[in-house]
């Protein structure tokens, strides 16, 4: 930062004095001088002085000038040294249920939402911080995936936390084609996934013990059973065991045993479904010894992330090169070629007039 500051002052100061010399310079011009000689034949036999011979010299200095300043403007930098960091976190997949039974109502800090809506706007915080309950999960890679009668990659894992929001953010509702609630499936894919960090993480040149994974988890969030077909969640689950991989489960449930319907008739209320039978993914989550919960509002579902806060965390390895500009000694460089030009055609080879 000092030898910044020490260049720029340089520059200044450089380029005052040759724009000061190029100013004297113009003001020679308009100034007439001769010297009368009585005879031409004195000057052609008089020769050329070493200031006629080497004048080529001022041109080839202002080349040099020109190159410098071209280098300059390229702006090179130096990479001056890299600093690892170490960084404490854990793999998570995250899995969302985005069927159709996900537009149902649920409530959030005042707002009715839809379960999908609730769970999206939760998961931001989760992932950010809201400065409050959630301080954000900054240290941890974090992957996305939502199923229905199908499995959909929305992101990688990965430590851009704000582009996987902003993928999150572009999930919607399964329509009638696609619709279906295949857990196992999901858990397995997701198994999958956590399964290829390591070597993502060796292929990165990340192989030292101290920057593997050492903790992987599964948050699967949805609010059906089982679909007919597909995998079994109880062998899903016993495949993440397997791979040491804890699943934890949050079923999204209604509160109320009544919905309350606008028409235009009016008002009118009615039985919600049938509550959904956990049993499933409740055993499911106990076999990789993690632990299932049921959120009834958006508010039961940040105290569920909070006790996933408290999860066991690992080492990370984050490298950083800083660089440092180096166009500034290029500049002063050119700027002392200018100058010492300038001087040497006012000075030793100066032409009359």
């Amino acid at each position: 930062m000092e030898f910044d500051k020490l260049s720029s002052l340089i520059s200044g100061v450089f380029l005052l004095i040759y724009l000061g010399l190029l100013y004297l310079r113009y003001r020679s011009k308009n100034l007439t001088s001769a010297i009368y000689f009585p005879n031409l034949s004195q000057l052609t036999s008089a020769g050329s002085s070493f200031r006629v011979r080497l004048r080529w010299v001022l041109i080839l200095i202002r080349v040099l000038a020109v190159v410098l300043l071209l280098i300059a403007f390229a702006r090179p930098k130096k990479g001056l040294e890299v600093i690892k960091t170490s960084r404490k976190g854990i793999a998570i997949q995250m899995v969302l249920d985005r069927s159709s039974s996900m537009t149902e109502p649920l409530s959030y800090k005042g707002d009715d939402l839809d379960r999908l809506g609730v769970v999206k706007r939760v998961f931001e915080e989760f992932v950010l911080g809201n400065g409050e309950e959630l301080k954000g999960r900054i240290n941890d890679m974090i992957g996305l995936i939502s199923f229905a009668g199908f499995m959909e990659e929305n992101a990688p894992l990965t430590l851009d936390h704000q582009s996987l929001v902003n993928f999150a953010k572009t999930i919607t509702p399964a329509t009638k084609i696609e619709d279906g609630t295949m857990i196992g499936d999901a858990i397995y894919y997701a198994t999958l996934k956590l399964i290829s960090v390591d070597d993502l993480l060796k292929r990165a040149g990340k192989q030292e013990d101290r920057y593997q994974i050492k903790s992987k988890v599964i948050i699967l969030l949805t609010d059906g059973q089982q679909t007919q077909g597909g995998m079994d969640p109880i062998e899903a689950a016993r495949f993440a065991k397997e791979n040491h991989i804890k699943l934890y489960i949050i079923a999204m449930v209604s509160e109320d045993a009544y919905v309350k319907n606008q028409t235009l008739l009016g008002q009118f209320f009615s039985m919600n479904r049938r509550p959904i039978d956990t049993r499933l993914i409740e055993e499911a989550a106990k076999i990789t010894q993690g632990y299932f919960a049921k959120a009834t509002s958006g508010e039961k579902l940040i105290e569920i992330y909070q006790e996933i806060d408290k999860l066991e965390k690992s080492d990370f390895e984050e490298r950083f090169t800083t660089y440092k500009e180096q166009y500034q000694i290029w500049i002063v460089m050119a700027l002392a070629l200018l100058l010492i030009e300038t001087g040497l055609s006012q000075t030793l080879f100066r032409k009359i007039p």
